[in-house]
């Protein structure tokens, strides 16, 4: 999933401004493949266990010595919409932990700053990333 230009974004309760990117990466980190006696072809395939990373890419326009610290857990939320009206508003939320923050400096495309998060589900088997329909609030 990818979300460019969200509209806002709000972490553990802090709003973060000037955020140019969200990718929501999942992959496999257990992955089960078997063959049966029958065939050299695969007869099961299962990925019974899955990481979800959230990368968050901040612009910084001046110099700025605040910044959110890894370890920290909390509600990860940020609305969507293909227009700056209320056609198709999403909101997307997930638990999230910080794990890293680190500074990306490039003269062409300036500075920024990028949040890694990991999601966490709430029973460990249901997806711990919530897409929902979202009605203009004000936010």
């Amino acid at each position: 999933m990818l979300v460019l230009n969200p509209r806002v974004v709000i972490f553990d309760g802090e709003t973060i401004g000037e955020v140019s990117l969200i990718a929501i990466d999942r992959s496999a980190e257990n992955e089960v493949v078997e063959w049966s006696d029958l065939g050299p072809f695969v007869a099961l395939a299962d990925v019974p266990e899955v990481l979800t990373e959230v990368r968050m890419v901040q612009r910084l326009g001046t110099e700025d010595l605040g910044s959110l610290v890894p370890g920290v857990m909390g509600e990860l939320v940020f609305y969507t919409s293909r227009s700056s009206g209320d056609t198709l508003r999403r909101r997307i939320s997930m638990d999230a932990v910080l794990m890293d923050v680190k500074h990306e400096l490039n003269v062409d495309r300036g500075t920024h700053r990028v949040f890694r998060f990991v999601a966490v589900s709430e029973d460990g088997s249901s997806d711990p990333v919530v897409v929902e329909d979202a009605a203009f609030t004000g936010v």
